[in-house]
């Protein structure tokens, strides 16, 4: 759908540009929909469209004259300059994902594959978030790197509410421990995350 960082965080640096932009993501949105009705059942449906109100919103918001489209705009023409280091943070974010290990055991949910791949899903996003705010502040200032980290966690806000919590409120589990907050997330639900991570990251 797009690439979140070397893309589309600098990929349009005039409302001209924006606008074009927009529907073309008002597009994806409408096709996921679809896909959702056709494929999923009602409690998938339910699931994912929880994990995916935080990009609904995300699209919402840039698409749609206000403060945050405002800001966006304003920050665009500097993040240009950034491409190159955010596609840096972009790559080492998708070169991890590469190697989530299958899961097959796909009776248990909760074994340690399992958790294991959350828990990398989870960090590669906390360090995505950290590599794009650092290359927005080297290349534009401290006021671009806070609207970076603003914008990379609104688009993928409801996804780390539901699933990163833990690694969220202890850093450190992303060092040197396991954390505990995927041990109720069912198995057909990683296949939903997964899914929802390619659609954030993969035009």
């Amino acid at each position: 759908m797009l690439h979140l960082t070397s893309e589309f965080s600098i990929g349009a640096a005039k409302k001209e540009e924006l606008d074009k932009l927009c529907h073309e993501l008002r597009k994806g949105v409408r096709c996921i929909q679809s896909y959702t009705r056709r494929c999923m059942d009602l409690q998938q449906r339910n699931q994912f469209n929880k994990l995916y109100h935080g990009t609904n919103q995300f699209i919402r918001d840039l698409c749609n004259k206000g403060e945050f489209q405002e800001e966006y705009l304003k920050h665009a023409p500097c993040s240009e300059m950034a491409k190159k280091d955010f596609e840096v943070c972009a790559n080492r974010y998708k070169e991890t994902m590469v190697f989530l290990k299958p899961n097959k055991n796909q009776e248990n949910p909760e074994n340690g594959t399992f958790n294991e791949n959350i828990k990398t899903i989870c960090c590669s996003i906390k360090e995505l978030v950290d590599c794009s705010e650092n290359a927005a502040r080297k290349i534009c200032g401290n006021e671009a790197a806070k609207f970076t980290r603003e914008l990379v966690d609104k688009y993928a806000n409801s996804l780390t509410k539901i699933y990163c919590e833990d690694f969220t409120r202890h850093p450190h589990a992303c060092r040197d421990g396991d954390g505990d907050g995927a041990s109720a997330i069912s198995q057909n639900t990683l296949g939903i995350l997964i899914s929802v991570l390619l659609l954030l990251l993969v035009r």
